[in-house]
């Protein structure tokens, strides 16, 4: 009988491949690893994240995330945002396990019109691809697991099929109009179910703690958000890079292609501090808060008047 390939070892292989992606088009990203490892430090992915307005791809994520180990956890609302928020996560208090944190584009909170034409995009994407034997794979993997060249398959349909767009660019008119509501879900378009970020650790990058490693990063000429979300000696403490504005393809009035500025990926980095569990014993805190979120989430905000402008 053929040997399955571990929970763990799919995880890590997903983890290695979305990073790898990742790392092709956010520049800072590379020289991040680069000040890291000119520390003495080493990268270690505490979390991505990604954002959808289709609530399919959201479903269709968590049951492949499921297959990696990762399970639906907390749950945290961004209503300024126009996002709601979960996380998935290994089950346990390990809190060095790789962390996905999903964010779905709120459709009842923006106005009928505006709803309409992100439902319009969505279904254009989903037209665009059919994800039957990726379905096929995530059942495979939980009735009897998934052999070698399966969980290649499955590996790389993930990364590079269900986490893109699938289907046309979408209407600069649509992009506008979201991005006049919320910046954030239309940051989310632009990108589709990509990681919008992945996470440095900062003490595994060997640095004692935020302060040091955001002073290094501002000396070696980062643009970071203006402040550190979480006070000193708090359970999460969190800063980001601002994202590098980036042209996107959009459809003119006319059916021309044409391109937009748009702000869609960024890195974080993180330090986690103690807890206390139920009972008693000290963790290291593992999820997220949403306060610090909301911060993040500006590092990566499409404002209407670039949604506007043609490159």
């Amino acid at each position: 009988m053929a040997q399955t390939i571990a929970t763990a070892e799919l995880r890590a292989r997903f983890v290695e491949a979305a990073t790898a992606k990742f790392a092709t088009n956010v520049p800072d990203f590379l020289a991040l690893q680069k000040l890291v490892a000119d520390n003495g430090g080493r990268f270690r992915n505490d979390h991505g994240a990604i954002r959808t307005a289709d609530p399919a791809v959201r479903d269709l994520f968590v049951e492949a995330a499921a297959v990696l180990g990762l399970q639906r956890d907390l749950d945290y609302a961004f209503p300024t945002k126009k996002l709601v928020s979960f996380d998935l996560q290994v089950p346990g208090d390990d809190s060095t396990q790789f962390k996905i944190f999903v964010s779905q584009v709120d459709l009842d909170a923006f106005p009928p019109d505006v709803t309409a034409l992100i439902r319009e995009d969505c279904a254009e994407q989903a037209d665009a691809v059919d994800h039957a034997r990726f379905r096929a794979l995530i059942a495979k993997a939980g009735e009897s697991g998934l052999e070698a060249d399966e969980a290649q398959a499955f590996i790389d349909y993930f990364v590079d099929r269900l986490m893109t767009r699938n289907g046309p660019p979408m209407k600069r008119s649509t992009l506008q109009a979201v991005a006049e509501v919320s910046g954030e879900a239309a940051s989310a378009l632009a990108l589709g179910p990509d990681f919008n970020h992945v996470t440095i650790d900062v003490l595994a990058a060997g640095y004692p703690g935020i302060d040091e490693m955001t002073t290094a990063m501002r000396e070696r000429g980062f643009r970071l958000l203006p402040k550190i979300q979480g006070e000193p000696g708090s359970k999460l403490r969190q800063t980001a890079t601002m994202a590098a504005t980036m042209e996107t393809p959009v459809r003119e009035a006319d059916g021309r292609i044409g391109s937009a500025q748009t702000e869609r990926q960024f890195v974080e980095i993180i330090e986690r501090g103690l807890v206390d569990r139920t009972d008693g014993a000290p963790r290291i805190f593992k999820n997220f808060l949403a306060a610090n979120a909301e911060k993040i989430f500006d590092a990566a905000s499409t404002h209407a008047r670039a949604a506007a402008e043609s490159c």
